[in-house]
C-alpha cells in the first residue's frame, strides 16, 4: 500500500491512517502562510529582526519535523534548511534578514504548494 500526499491510499478499500493528521497539518500549514506573510512585512523594521527572525526559523522547525512523514517532502527539506539557516545567524548575531529573502520566500511557496496539494 502507498499512501499519496494527499489522504488517499493506492489500495483501494485500505483508509489513509494518517488523514486526520494530515488535514490538521493543513490547517496549520495555512495559518503559517499568514503567518510568514505578516513576519516578512515585519522583517522591513530592523528593530524586529531578531523576534522575526525566531519566529520563522520557530515555524520553519515545526514544518521541518512533520512535513515529510505527512507526504510532504519538498515543504520539510525548504522547512529544514531555513531552520538550520536562520538558527546559525541568530546565533552568529547575523540578523539582516534580506540576506534570507530568497529562502524565507522558497519556504513561503512551499507552503502554498502544500495547501493546494492537500486541497485536492
Amino acid at each position: 500500500m502507498t499512501i499519496s500526499a494527499i489522504g488517499t491510499s493506492t489500495t483501494p478499500g485500505i483508509r489513509d491512517p494518517l488523514a486526520g493528521i494530515r488535514q490538521r497539518f493543513l490547517a496549520l500549514v495555512e495559518t503559517y502562510v499568514i503567518e510568514v506573510e505578516l513576519l516578512r512585512e515585519d522583517a522591513a523594521d530592523p528593530a524586529q529582526a531578531a523576534e522575526v527572525m525566531s519566529e520563522l526559523a520557530s515555524i520553519a522547525h515545526r514544518v521541518a519535523g512533520v512535513a515529510a512523514t505527512l507526504g510532504f517532502a519538498p515543504l520539510g527539506d525548504v522547512a529544514a534548511r531555513l531552520d538550520g539557516t536562520l538558527t546559525c545567524a541568530k546565533l552568529n548575531g547575523n540578523l539582516d534578514l534580506t540576506e534570507h529573502d530568497a529562502l524565507i520566500g522558497q519556504f513561503h511557496t512551499a507552503l502554498n504548494d502544500a495547501v493546494a496539494q492537500g486541497a485536492c
